[in-house]
This record gives structure tokens, C-alpha cells and sequence, in this order.
């Protein structure tokens, strides 16, 4: 169960999908550093035989560099154990240009499923925003659903304007459509990523709260930077893209910490 909003200050024990994130971050800026001294081993001979002083400075600014991943991986695992941190929109842009590529990286040398990675992240990620405290109108703010959490079979389609929904209450759609009236604000039904990246690019919103699988998510989450986007998994008893649901209780949680009711 996803249970990145609940408060967990004070928690000992982190949860299996944040130990398997900060297991890997610790791999990834193990990497990092021992690249980071490489790149300075290696040259080292002959930067010493143009200037004695250029090795040490050339060490000065990769050390600097491997006490900055140190900093910022340590503020990551701080965030992962429930806590608020400093510059978090600073942090998310490491977690999502340096190191999740690092991490899905050496997930594939040592085996780890990408699922279960992509889970980590996005539950990083919503502590993030979180911790970034961000306020948005209603009207500049998004609440994206995959089409198939519409009921499979249903008559009224709902991808090009959800009001058509019939309110039947086979499926989510309605309760949403309802959350999107009580709070003012406009939900999108996509068919997919490309359709989600256009419908976030004409809309221009200041927040978005996505529901998707975790490879959506992801995709969204990165290609829509620096837009603070909150990913809410979809529950597939079906498999994917059939019949999928979500927990409309945790949209609503998602809603809450951009826009005040």
C-alpha cells in the first residue's frame, strides 16, 4: 500500500522499497566516487608534468564533487526516513538526472527488478514535493488517469472530456469526477504517455497529481521536471491497462498538499 503522505517521523525501521532505494544510492555514489577518482588518477602523471599544483587542484574539485553526492545522498535518505530537507527541488533534480540513471544502472548489473526501483522512486519523489510545500490555484492545477481505470466495457468515454462519464459507479472515474468538482479543479483522462506530455504542455499547470503504473509514472515524472508532479500507483487485480483502479482516498491526499480546501 502506498503510503508516501503518511507521517512517519521518528520511524526506526525504513520500509522494504525505501531500504532497497537507499541500498542503491549508497551503490550509486560509491560509483560515482571511485569514476570522480579515476578521473583523477589517471591523468594525474601528466598533469604533474605540466605544473606540479594542477593535480592537487584537479583533486581539490572531484573531492569537492564527492563530498556534494555524499551531502546530497544523505539529505535523499533523510527524506526516504520521512523527514523534511533542505532544497528539495535541488534534490529532486539529482534523484532524477544523476542518480536514478545510476541507480537502474547497477539494478541491472545485480538483478534487481526495474518495478520494483521505479516504486522507490516515485515514493522519493512525492516526499519531495512534500517537503517543497508548494501552493496551487485551482485552476492551475492537474489531476491526470490512465483510461483504463474507466470500466472496460462502459459506454460513455470519458478520454476526451470526462464529464461524460454516466456515473454509473462501476470504477473510479465517477468518485474522481466528483473530487475534481468539490475542489475546482480539471481532471484529464490520457491514453497514454504522449498523450499525457501534451495534454501537461497546452494545460501549462503549476502542479499535477498522476495516476499511472510505476513505468508511467516515472516517464511522466522525468519528462515533466521541474514540475512538481505527486504519482499515485494504479491497482491492477486484471493486469495492466484493464480494468485498473486506484485509491481515490490517496488522490485526495495528493490534491490536498498543493491546494487548500
Amino acid at each position: 500500500m502506498y503510503k508516501w503522505c503518511k507521517e512517519s517521523r521518528g520511524q526506526e525501521n525504513l520500509e522494504p522499497g525505501t531500504s532497497l532505494f537507499v541500498w542503491l544510492l549508497a551503490a550509486s555514489v560509491f560509483a560515482i566516487s571511485s569514476l570522480a577518482f579515476f578521473l583523477w588518477w589517471i591523468p594525474t602523471i601528466g598533469l604533474g608534468n605540466i605544473n606540479r599544483t594542477l593535480p592537487f587542484i584537479l583533486a581539490v574539485i572531484l573531492g569537492g564533487l564527492i563530498l556534494s553526492l555524499l551531502l546530497s545522498a544523505s539529505l535523499l535518505v533523510l527524506s526516504a526516513a520521512g523527514h523534511d530537507v533542505p532544497f528539495p527541488d535541488k534534490l529532486r533534480g539529482l534523484l532524477i538526472k544523476l542518480f536514478l540513471p545510476a541507480m537502474l544502472f547497477l539494478g541491472g548489473i545485480f538483478r534487481v527488478e526495474k518495478i520494483k526501483i521505479h516504486k522507490a522512486f516515485i515514493e522519493i519523489n512525492n516526499r519531495l514535493v512534500k517537503s517543497m510545500a508548494i501552493k496551487a490555484r485551482p485552476d492551475s492545477f492537474l489531476i491526470l488517469m490512465p483510461h483504463c481505470l474507466q470500466f472496460q466495457d462502459c459506454n460513455f468515454k470519458v478520454t476526451r472530456d470526462i464529464e461524460n462519464c454516466g456515473e454509473c459507479g462501476r470504477c473510479e472515474i465517477v468518485e474522481l469526477l466528483h473530487l475534481g468538482r468539490e475542489y475546482g479543479i480539471k481532471l484529464f483522462v490520457n491514453t497514454g504517455g504522449t498523450s499525457a506530455r501534451k495534454i501537461v504542455a497546452s494545460m501549462r499547470p503549476n502542479a499535477v497529481v498522476a495516476v499511472a503504473c510505476e513505468r508511467d509514472l516515472v516517464s511522466g515524472v522525468i519528462d515533466s521536471y521541474p514540475l512538481p508532479v505527486v504519482g499515485i500507483t494504479n491497482i491492477r487485480p486484471e493486469g495492466y491497462c484493464l480494468n485498473t483502479h486506484v485509491a481515490v482516498e490517496k488522490v485526495k491526499e495528493g490534491v490536498s498538499l498543493f491546494i487548500n480546501k
